[in-house]
């Protein structure tokens, strides 16, 4: 094992985050940056009382009064976390202050994480600032929905994975089932699961017993809250599901392309088609959840559910325009990384996850009523402190394009480039290939089976600069798990600087 300058620290002991550097040294940046997080996260609450009720958030909390499985969304987050605050108190100002807990803890859990691996306390620092810091996170962090809680499990999921450089088993079986309960909170999280299956190719040691027995595992975590929740839904609604919501979002897919001249469906889903021409096209989520003459005339013959049908349709369109159908989702992919968080195309309704639209909110038919069951308080900005939220939300967020180089940086180092290729870097890559893909695929599957929201976006604050700050160590000759793993497999330990 070849010596290491006093200028480089090695990858942190096992236990802990750094090189036997003091609280307030090795770890000053990113305890300045936490104080910040905790900060801006008071001046939320300050600016917005006592939450924000919005979107889907009324429909989550009406599920607190009758709890029985709803068919456009699985209810992991009243089970997990809308259910146990509620027998503290009903008032959503509580909901508020545990999801901006688990952003702190979130930022906690991926600077710990880096240092792990070796990543430098600067950039893991940098890695960590989405999270504490970009508006979309804290407005979410805010909001009674499900983004944070699913956030949270995904990255706790894949840590547990890529914890140790030889995966333990234990940590196999608990990913999976942090996973599953992901799954269960929405379900995009359902392909991660094989995300999960890469990982324990790559990272659970020689031998295909030992890989095999990993993927096993992770498969019986992820299959313990899944199949319990499909139990329960089919108790009570005769499937075996999670929802009953696949059809209705791939019609929300198709409904921005869709040209019935050209596609061939039953006389009864005719109805379905928007009435405008292409380019005039609404929002693709008006029509399936506002027009009149979509959805409310849709009428199945026996032995068809409404969501089969709209499946049907929209399978049609996509076999009929696959060229607009892949233009589609290049397009709705490639807003992730815009400039802006705005609107674009046909969608209108980036107003939804910024501070601006809360500061002169008024209570609607839909929110109204949610604020008064929970707490009773409607929602009320306070100033000067809501408009400084709005002039932070224009400085503060993680761009396009930044998040566009993330990906490029993090794909560099997974494919080996440079001095990303030396031997003992390989399990960092694997690490590196397994976050990137967990948040590529979290991006790309709103494009691919419903429809682009900035919402949408969340997990990947925490996933893709994680996978950048690793790849850009191990790019620059560092990056490796800890001093006593790195012994036992018998590996040389490299330096991490930023």
């Amino acid at each position: 094992m070849t010596a290491l300058s006093a200028s480089s620290p090695t990858a942190p002991p096992e236990g802990g985050v750094g090189p036997s550097a003091s609280l307030l040294g090795d770890h000053r940046p990113f305890l300045v940056a936490l104080a910040l997080g905790v900060l801006v996260r008071v001046w939320v609450q300050v600016a917005f009382v006592p939450a924000f009720v919005h979107s889907d958030a009324p429909t989550y909390l009406a599920a607190l009064e009758n709890l029985v499985p709803a068919p456009d969304r699985p209810l992991g987050y009243v089970l997990l976390l809308l259910l146990p605050a509620s027998l503290v108190t009903p008032d959503v100002l509580l909901v508020a202050l545990v999801q901006h807990v688990l952003g702190l803890a979130l930022a906690v859990l991926l600077y710990v994480f880096l240092r792990r691996w070796g990543v430098g306390p600067r950039v893991s620092t940098v890695a960590a600032l989405p999270v504490l810091l970009d508006t979309m996170q804290l407005s979410l962090e805010h909001a009674v929905l499900s983004d944070v809680l699913f956030e949270v499990l995904v990255f706790g999921a894949l840590c547990l994975l890529c914890w140790h450089r030889r995966m333990r088993l234990f940590n196999a079986l608990a990913a999976g089932l942090a996973l599953g309960l992901a799954a269960t909170v929405r379900l995009v999280g359902e392909p991660l699961v094989v995300v999960a299956v890469i990982g324990c190719v790559l990272l659970a040691g020689p031998g295909w017993r030992r890989r095999v027995a990993a993927i096993i595992l992770v498969g019986v975590g992820f299959a313990v809250p899944v199949t319990t929740y499909m139990t329960w839904y089919h108790e009570e609604r005769g499937v075996f599901t999670l929802a009953e919501f696949t059809g209705k979002a791939l019609y929300v897919r198709s409904a921005s392309f869709v040209e019935c001249d050209q596609i061939s469906v039953q006389e009864y889903q005719r109805v379905l088609c928007p009435r405008e021409p292409v380019a005039q096209r609404q929002d693709s989520t008006y029509y399936a959840f506002h027009d009149p003459q979509t959805l409310p005339m849709l009428r199945p013959p026996a032995g068809v559910t409404t969501d089969q049908a709209m499946r049907e349709f929209a399978i049609a369109a996509i076999r009929a325009q696959p060229l607009d159908y892949t233009r589609t989702v290049v397009r709705d992919f490639s807003l992730n990384f815009d400039v802006w968080r705005g609107n674009r195309f046909s969608y209108d309704t980036a107003y939804k996850w910024r501070f601006k639209h809360f500061v002169t909110v008024q209570p609607t038919d839909w929110t109204g009523p949610a604020y008064a069951a929970h707490g009773g308080r409607q929602l009320q900005s306070v100033q000067p402190f809501a408009d400084g939220l709005v002039v932070y939300a224009w400085v503060v967020y993680l761009p396009g394009p930044l998040l566009l180089g993330a990906v490029v940086v993090a794909l560099g180092a997974t494919l080996g480039i440079g001095r990303a290729a030396r031997r003992d870097a390989l399990q960092a890559r694997a690490v590196v290939c397994v976050l990137l893909l967990a948040g590529l695929l979290l991006l790309a599957a709103p494009a691919v089976g419903a429809q682009f929201v900035w919402r949408y976006q969340l997990p990947a604050l925490a996933l893709v600069p994680a996978a950048a700050s690793l790849g850009w160590t191990i790019l620059r000759g560092g990056g490796g798990g800890s001093q006593r793993e790195l012994g036992a497999a018998g590996t040389e330990a490299t330096a991490s600087t930023d």
